[in-house]
């Protein structure tokens, strides 16, 4: 009776085992998953010619000439931008599929395709809400939460940017506000004060107490949040073949505009020291240009005043009337 029953329970566990092998060879619950890992990586970027980049605010149209890639077919680009851009489309991984109860409204909706020749290689929506990011294939009506691998925290907002500045050349600066973990900003005459902002998008304003601890001050919000969106997108014109210890004599920095330092929370950190610009010795400061000098480099470079103007305001602006 005891054999019987042991053989029993043998033939039971053995059923089972087969069971679950002929469900994994046969169904293969990953399969899908697979196959919808397909529509959204970029398994082979080189005979990509053509991406287009779009959302309610922007677009990119980034064509390949003669092995260049050009923005609009007509302006070369920053070739690290794009790089970076068929890197993270090769390397998109499906973490987990969103469903009804942790889908997030978004706050981000960019569609990205890639093109060989006339035909749509591949076509997918990627879509920001939480801090994660999410991809629907084209036709598809689910979302899939993605990251790259082996860099989770890339940012895949600014990567596959729609905007065409993020792909020009000479760019200096791109932050966007929520990256910003600091700003610092120096007038002549002492003026100086500086802006924090914390995990949950709050800002403060500090200046240096009269010898004593640091004190806060009431802003304007509006006029805030709207300094830490001026470091979007500033670019260089060119280089200026003045040099860093040129600008370090005393008659220089004394004619220095403003220094502004700005830091993200990934460490990333500018500081700009601005200079009035002379085209040639004896001439008139130039009205729409300025001298930067960028970090430790060796050369200054020459920027535009339309990105520097907005840096360089005094604390009364943002100070809340």
């Amino acid at each position: 009776m005891v054999k019987l029953r042991t053989r029993r329970l043998t033939g039971i566990i053995v059923s089972l085992v087969l069971i679950v092998v002929l469900v994994v060879v046969f169904a293969d619950p990953w399969s899908t998953l697979r196959n919808d890992s397909k529509r959204i990586v970029l398994a082979d970027p080189d005979p990509v010619d053509r991406i287009e980049i779009s959302d309610m605010n922007d677009s990119t149209l980034l064509i390949r000439v003669n092995g260049e890639w050009m923005l609009d077919g007509s302006e070369k680009v920053n070739e690290v931008t794009v790089e970076n851009l068929l890197f993270a489309a090769g390397r998109l991984q499906i973490n987990s599929i969103v469903t009804g109860e942790t889908a997030a409204l978004p706050t981000l909706e960019r569609k990205i395709r890639f093109y060989k020749g006339e035909k749509v290689a591949l076509s997918y929506t990627l879509e920001s809400a939480g801090g994660q990011y999410m991809v629907r294939p084209a036709r598809a009506d689910r979302n899939f939460l993605v990251s790259v691998a082996g860099f989770s925290g890339m940012n895949l907002e600014k990567i596959f940017s729609s905007a065409p500045d993020h792909y020009r050349q000479h760019m200096l600066v791109e932050l966007l506000p929520s990256e910003i973990l600091r700003i610092e900003v120096e007038l002549p005459g002492g003026e100086s004060f500086r802006f924090t902002q914390d995990e949950n998008g709050e800002i403060s304003c500090l200046t240096p107490g009269d010898g004593g601890p640091e004190e806060r001050v009431p802003t304007d919000e509006l006029s805030v949040r709207l300094l830490f969106s001026y470091f979007t997108s500033i670019r260089y014109e060119t280089r200026s073949g003045i040099s860093a210890q040129e600008l370090a004599s005393s008659s220089a920095t004394e004619e220095r505009l403003a220094r502004i330092h700005v830091e993200s929370r990934g460490g990333e950190s500018h500081t700009l020291q601005v200079f009035p610009f002379y085209e040639e010795p004896g001439a008139a400061a130039h009205m729409f240009k300025a001298l930067v000098l960028h970090n430790n480099d060796e050369e200054a470079i020459v920027v535009k005043y339309i990105y520097l103007d907005v840096l360089m305001r005094g604390l009364s602006h943002y100070v809340a009337r």
